[in-house]
């Protein structure tokens, strides 16, 4: 749970108070399906950033590539929905594949407004401007789902603010960690949330030192050796 709407969920107006500090982006996840094989150009590429101002999207992931149930069979008949330059479809029969998918993300905050009812046409339109789609590409399904909090911002007060949430909520009993719960974005991909999690129950049993918590740099900046599934013993 992301810490600030813990502490909403809690009641406490000093940590309501002190989470609202906290800044977040939020992120609009669009999924685009294409009828045709992936194009070469694109080849086996999996993630693609875009910092262009021609397109609204940060990221694009070439979603096919991961793995052929990404898309439907060859087989599947579905109907063109329209063209990706919004241009008339004169067939609307479902025909079959191959078809192939991209998912994008669009980050918003109070800085980068974005217009949800547009959002995902200005998508289709920067795939174009930066050569992902072709104008006359057909666009069989459309994917469309905004997570509010998307990614932790780091700021200048972050730190301070978080040195005095974490504590308080530790009196509590809880032990707020994850991409929001701790609010770090240095340590709040997947893997580090997994080790967050697993380095605050070393603390409780035995008061270990929560290294991905309180020492960013020194977990991103070596590889590790000490902690390993295998060893594990249950």
């Amino acid at each position: 749970m992301p810490v600030d709407r813990l502490a909403s969920t809690i009641g406490d107006q000093l940590l309501l108070s002190t989470t609202k500090q906290l800044v977040y982006s939020t992120t609009h996840v669009i999924g685009i399906g294409v009828r045709g094989s992936r194009p070469r150009r694109i080849g086996d590429k999996c993630w693609l950033y875009f910092p262009e101002p021609n397109a609204p999207f940060y990221r694009a992931t070439i979603f096919s590539n991961y793995s052929p149930y990404n898309q439907p069979a060859d087989w599947v008949h579905l109907p063109t929905l329209f063209k990706a330059d919004r241009s008339p479809v004169p067939d609307i029969e479902p025909k079959p594949g191959p078809y192939w998918s991209i998912m994008l993300e669009v980050s918003e905050s109070i800085e980068k407004p974005v217009d949800a009812g547009s959002v995902l046409k200005d998508a289709i339109q920067g795939c174009i401007n930066t050569s992902l789609l072709h104008p006359d590409d057909e666009i069989v399904s459309t994917y469309h789902r905004v997570f509010d909090h998307g990614y932790p911002t780091p700021t200048l007060e972050r730190d301070a603010i978080l040195a005095q949430v974490l504590p308080k909520l530790q009196e509590k009993g809880i032990y707020s960690r994850g991409r929001f719960g701790s609010w770090k974005y240095e340590v709040g991909n997947q893997d580090h949330c997994f080790q967050l999690g697993v380095e605050a129950v070393d603390a409780i049993l035995s008061g270990a030192v929560e290294l991905t918590l309180n020492h960013p740099d020194v977990v991103n900046g070596r590889l590790n050796t000490e902690r390993r599934l295998g060893d594990s013993k249950l």
